[in-house]
């Protein structure tokens, strides 16, 4: 690293000896932001728009967060958010410019752990056994014995 940074001033100058360009106009374009620090990290933020459910809740990235409120929170039911995602990691929740508090809970995985070989063999052997014996309902199953016709309101068919 130290090498590295001896070698770069070096560069540096070398590069803008072959590649800088004199300004046609020498007048500083740049203009002063004129908003706050806190502004300006929210408008560099990746910003995703949410509606809030009836219980003051949304999913953003595999986790729920739950709006915190001092009353019913009614005015918030259905309302639209804006989760503002800041590069040093934190999160922001945003409802018509106001910070709200919330709390985050992870999501529960529907995925099952990954099964071994010997586990997805069995499990596939049996259902190749069920397959192939076959399943016939009974004698006495209900729908062998059901009059045809037209369906009745308790679900069974009726007589024609």
């Amino acid at each position: 690293m130290d090498t590295a940074n001896a070698w770069l001033p070096g560069y540096i100058e070398d590069y803008n000896r072959r590649f800088a360009v004199i300004p046609k106009d020498p007048y500083d374009a740049h203009l002063a932001y004129p908003g706050t620090p806190a502004e300006l990290v929210r408008t560099l933020s990746v910003q995703v728009t949410k509606t809030l459910s009836k219980n003051l809740s949304c999913q953003h990235e595999n986790q729920l967060l739950q709006v915190k409120t001092t009353g019913t929170g009614l005015g918030l039911r259905k309302a639209k958010v804006t989760v503002h995602e800041h590069f040093d990691g934190r999160q922001e929740l945003l409802w018509r410019k106001r910070k709200l508090t919330y709390t985050v809970m992870d999501k529960p995985r529907r995925q099952a752990p990954i099964a071994d070989s010997k586990a997805v063999n069995a499990r596939v052997d049996k259902a190749m056994a069920r397959r192939d014996t076959g399943h016939k309902p009974a004698a006495n199953h209900l729908w062998r014995n059901m009059p045809i016709g037209k369906p009745a309101h308790d679900g069974q068919r009726a007589t024609p």
